[in-house]
Parts: C-alpha cells; sequence; structure tokens
C-alpha cells in the first residue's frame, strides 16, 4: 500500500511545522491530532487480525483518571496532559513485590 502513496513535500514541511515533540502530536488551528498505530498499519499494508484491546472507563474528572490508571495524582497538570518529570519520577522502577495492579500502572 505505501508504494501507491505519493509524497507531497509541501504537505510534509507543513505537518513537520506542527508538529510538537514534547506532546508527541500535531498542532493544528481545529485542535491536537497524533498518529495511532491504525495510521501506521493502513500506510504500510500490515494486516490487522484481532480485535484491539481496551476497556471503558467514565470518570468525571482527569484527576480521577489519573488515580484510576496511575494510582497516583499529579499536582502537575498542563491542561490535559501530565507533567513527563512527575510520571518519571513516579514511575521510574518498578517495585519488586509489584502486585498485578501496580505492574499495569507502570506498563
Amino acid at each position: 500500500m505505501l508504494r501507491d502513496f505519493k509524497l507531497d513535500p509541501t504537505f510534509i514541511s507543513v505537518l513537520v511545522e506542527r508538529w510538537r515533540p514534547e506532546i508527541h502530536a500535531f498542532h493544528f488551528p481545529c485542535g491536537e491530532c497524533t498518529i495511532t498505530l491504525e495510521d501506521v498499519a493502513l500506510q504500510l499494508g500490515l494486516p490487522i487480525d484481532r480485535l484491539v484491546i481496551t476497556r471503558t472507563t467514565i470518570v468525571p474528572s482527569k484527576k480521577d483518571i489519573c488515580e484510576a490508571f496511575l494510582g497516583k495524582v499529579s499536582t502537575k497538570f498542563q491542561s490535559a496532559r501530565i507533567d513527563m518529570k512527575w510520571l518519571e519520577n513516579n514511575f521510574k522502577e518498578l517495585p519488586k513485590d509489584a502486585t498485578d495492579v501496580v505492574k499495569e500502572q507502570f506498563a
């Protein structure tokens, strides 16, 4: 599939200008957009032969999301983002006696 893809140098230049490495996303006037694994699979023609693994969680706030998925709450939110230094400081090394839940939070 990729061999049929035509490169547009102007479009690529615009994407490069709009890429924000600190958030791993493109910043457009309409909002932020990132590349998904599905995008990569479609571009490279990779077969997807199984369903994606997801789970549904309904949480009322970003602090609740942080608690639900990480087991801890950051005090350094930047809009809807968590400070990377906080993540590094809190999840750098998995405890030796970690439970399955803690392992999932560190994953």
